[in-house]
């Protein structure tokens, strides 16, 4: 409530009267306690000053303060609680002859809340606060706006006072090409392979969502761009945690009432992205020519007599070829007589000699002289060696080696890959590092696997082969199994299993192929500062969710029987309810659904929050409280209601978002759908409707802002007028436009250029309507003796003028406003407002800055507007 004058002018004498008062030493003892302060905990406090005065050197001034605090103290017990708007109370010594003692209390209830609390001994009592409050605080409305946000607030006296903050969906203005993720962004291709985005080109086809109809297809890549941004935001969610780092002008579809799209820059902790929730891939099968990588072969008879014909069409005998190809006769007759396997570089400078394709003659006319098999085909049981050897294993250059901490484990693969390979293995248990010790013998093997599966390579800088990724789910899922077997774990006290590696690609990798088979994983990243090691940071996948652990042990599994074991205890022991699965389409939506086919809300009694949007919902309770009643009443509804349970689209909220300023590389790519799945997230890509989208969330905006200013503003009759500021034309598009109301626009007294928004924005247009503000409170002045003067002018006997008249139109209730020079003494304002207020007359204080003022000073100090004539 706005402070009346004679509040005010009881203030300013109050305020006075304390300063008149000067302390010898700092023996002045001035307490604020603010509003809603327990007054017990203050006088606590000022026990325990009173107690500390007793160090005071002096005994006059401790003997002062002492006694001061105890006046004080004596004061407030008093009150029963603090005052609404707080309290101000001062005591000390205001005895004028120095050695005499007067202790006198002053307090006071402020007509306006106190927010702090003080306490202070000084020469002076501190007045600066009740200063404050006295200062005549005319309101204004204050309106910041660009076109990313709009601050609405109050400005009383000197106090700004916010009272909303709403932003918009508007992108700021870019190219083509502008909306990046970083390049090692990963994307999944239509053949299976899951690559950074800065590898892609046209005409790939990558995963993306269908919007409409919430389905996972592929599309085409259209267009690609490489650009730097100055500026990176890092999106970090929750259940399950991923994260992705784009531009600020990158667009997310964030699920509210709608899916709607928003830049990164306008998305806020707890808004709801979109990842998808199962990835459908058939694969194909993957095939190899194993043949180049033996060590040995046996030429057959048909290639014994090609190399012979080839060798006398040159013209050549056995020494010549053999010097041409540096050898020895005997070498080359033993090879023409079959005699004698060849190694592969001495059969390649033969081919090279006589043109022939070394590949193709190794297909056609060889024979492996090797101990070891190679695979012809990447079946499920190779793809569970390499997901292994991956997590454990370690090239050697005529062996691999893998270290295992489970007996049974170790066994296993020793097993299983004699059973490929038919080659010569080691198994024996390391003492002196408590792990049991695989190696699996075999150049051939090793030239094999490196070439095959490049991607295998140091702990840092493996990834997940792409052979791997473009077969079928049943290959990818042993792989899975191997590398589990080397680096899983099952939490039993977080009710879960994970797997950490020191590689962040992997286990990105890890969360995208984990989606084939519906199965949601969180990243996280750690500085693995307790290993004393490595330095390097420790990135893990864990899946802690009822579902996909089942989805996990069903189509993926352990070897280890212990680890299955303490994965089956988890299962059993886990909840249903699900933070990680919920229903993407909101619940008012579905009750229209329902109640289309003439059903109320009665048939689903536990779920009116989540049909009001209070709340979202897991599928596992959907299913149980709407898909199941639905099933029960109505064939049709429950096909409707199924398919929006099998959309493979999930909301995801944010946790956290981290911005950071530094210039980097950025890639964005066009599809021919509009968007792609990054880093398991449906992102949107396309400049396609990037104008029209500006458009329509800044009409959106302008309208939403226009709303909460004619809520705050329309009724505040308080309000002297409005100022409004912004960068740029956005604020002058929405004066305007047909955003506000004409009784708005007509209070609007200044419209300012700023360089910020938000609270900076906020002080930045006060101060730059400091000389606006001046004037609107002349201008009040002047507006009202130009009201008196024309009265005077067209009938005097409405108006009264000096200081007898004036008194006596005053005594007799018939003054409406009561004008007063500010020339005029305290005493003689608070008088007459005292006066005035028994008769609801209002009273106007008017200063000399005016010719009118002069003017009334001039006719005696002294005016009147008056309710009828005074005879």
């Amino acid at each position: 409530m706005t402070m009346d004058s004679r509040q005010r002018r009881h203030l300013l004498k109050f305020i006075h009267d304390l300063e008149k008062h000067k302390g010898r030493h700092t023996e002045l003892v001035s307490v604020y306690v603010p509003a809603g302060y327990d007054i017990v905990k203050i006088m606590q406090h000022l026990s325990q000053e009173q107690g500390t005065a007793t160090n005071i050197k002096d005994s006059t001034t401790r003997k002062n303060v002492i006694d001061s605090i105890e006046r004080m103290l004596q004061s407030l017990k008093l009150y029963k609680k603090t005052p609404d708007n707080g309290l101000a109370i001062f005591a000390g010594n205001v005895a004028e002859r120095e050695g005499q003692q007067d202790i006198e209390v002053f307090q006071m209830e402020p007509p306006e809340q106190l927010n702090f609390r003080l306490y202070r001994c000084d020469k002076t009592f501190v007045t600066d606060a009740l200063k404050e409050i006295a200062e005549k605080k005319e309101i204004y409305g204050l309106v910041v706006m660009d076109k990313r946000e709009g601050n609405v607030a109050l400005l009383r006296g000197k106090k700004i006072i916010p009272l909303t903050t709403t932003t918009s969906i508007v992108p700021g203005k870019t190219r083509a090409g502008g909306q990046c993720v970083l390049p090692n962004t990963l994307i999944q291709s239509a053949t299976g392979d899951i690559f950074e985005i800065e590898k892609s080109h046209n005409p790939n086809a990558i995963a993306g969502s269908m919007i409409k109809d919430f389905s996972i297809k592929n599309s085409p890549i259209t267009d690609k761009w490489d650009t730097k941004k100055n500026q990176v935001y890092k999106i970090i969610t929750k259940s399950p945690r991923l994260e992705i780092e784009c531009s600020p002008d990158h667009f997310f579809f964030v699920n509210e009432d709608k899916i709607i799209e928003k830049p990164a820059e306008d998305l806020r902790i707890g808004d709801f992205l979109l990842m998808a929730e199962k990835i459908d891939f058939a694969g194909h099968d993957v095939h190899f020519n194993p043949i180049k990588y033996y060590n040995s072969y046996k030429i057959t008879k048909e290639g014994i007599e090609l190399l012979k014909k080839r060798r006398l069409k040159k013209g050549l005998h056995q020494k010549q070829l053999a010097k041409s190809i540096n050898v020895t006769q005997t070498a080359i007759s033993l090879i023409e007589l079959g005699k004698r396997a060849i190694k592969p570089n001495f059969l390649k400078r033969i081919c090279s000699k006589f043109t022939i394709d070394f590949e193709e003659f190794l297909e056609k006319y060889s024979v492996s002289k090797d101990n070891v098999n190679l695979p012809y085909i990447l079946d499920e049981k190779l793809a569970q060696i390499l997901g292994y050897f991956l997590g454990d294993g370690n090239f050697e250059e005529e062996r691999i080696t893998f270290s295992e901490q489970t007996k049974e484990v170790a066994e296993y693969y020793e097993k299983l890959i004699k059973e490929i390979f038919n080659t010569n293995t080691n198994l024996k248990f390391r003492k002196e590092k408590n792990y049991w010790q695989l190696r699996v013998y075999g150049k051939s093997l090793v030239r094999f696997l490196k070439s095959e599966f490049p991607e295998i390579n140091t702990a840092k800088e493996s990834a997940i082969p792409k052979k791997i990724l473009e077969s079928n789910n049943k290959i990818s899922a042993r792989f899975i199994r191997g590398l589990f077997d080397a680096e899983g774990y099952v939490h039993i006290s977080r009710k879960g299993i994970g797997l950490g590696v020191n590689n962040k690609k992997l286990i990105q990798q890890l969360q995208v192929l984990f989606l084939r088979f519906g199965v949601i994983a969180s990243m996280d990243e750690y500085d693995n500062k307790r290993n004393p090691y490595t330095k390097n940071h420790r990135f893990t996948i864990d899946l802690t969710e009822k579902k996909s652990l089942e989805r996990f042990k069903e189509k993926i599994g352990f070897t280890s029987s212990i680890k299955s074991k303490k994965l089956e205890n988890v299962i059993a022991n886990k909840s249903k309810k699900s933070e990680v699965r919920q229903i993407v389409v909101q619940g008012s939506k579905i009750r229209g659904i329902i109640e289309k086919t003439g059903y109320n809300m009665q048939l689903f009694p536990k779920v009116s929050g989540f049909f009001r949007n209070k709340r979202m919902m897991g599928k596992e309770a959907f299913n149980n409280s709407i898909l199941k009643p639905a099933r029960q009443k109505d064939k049709r509804l429950y096909e409707e209601l199924k398919k929006i349970y099998d959309y493979p689209i999930l909301p995801v909220k944010i946790a956290r978002i981290e911005i950071r300023k530094e210039e980097t590389k950025m890639v964005d790519i066009s599809t021919g759908a509009g968007n792609f799945i990054a880093n398991c997230l449906i992102v949107h890509n396309s400049a396609h409707r990037f104008e029209q989208l500006r458009e329509g969330a800044a009409k959106e905006f302008f309208n939403k802002l226009a709303e909460y200013v004619k809520n705050d503003f329309l009724g505040n009759k308080d309000i002297k007028g409005i100022l409004v500021g912004g960068p740029g034309h956005t604020k002058n598009e929405w004066v305007d436009g047909n955003f506000i109301t004409d009784l708005l626009k007509q209070k609007i007294i200044a419209i300012k250029d700023l360089s910020y928004t938000g609270d900076f924005g906020l002080q930045e247009l006060v101060d730059k309507s400091q000389d606006v503000l001046a004037n609107e409170e002349i201008a009040t002045e002047k507006k009202m003796m130009q009201r008196f003067f024309e009265k005077l002018a067209k009938n005097s006997k409405e108006c009264a003028y000096g200081e007898m008249h004036v008194r006596k139109a005053l005594g007799q209730g018939a003054a409406d406003v009561l004008l007063l020079s500010e020339e005029l003494s305290d005493e003689i304002i608070e008088e007459l407002e005292k006066i005035a207020e028994q008769y609801g007359t209002k009273v106007e204080l008017i200063s000399t800055e005016t010719r009118e003022g002069v003017q009334l000073r001039d006719m005696g100090k002294y005016a009147a507007i008056l309710r009828y004539e005074v005879h």
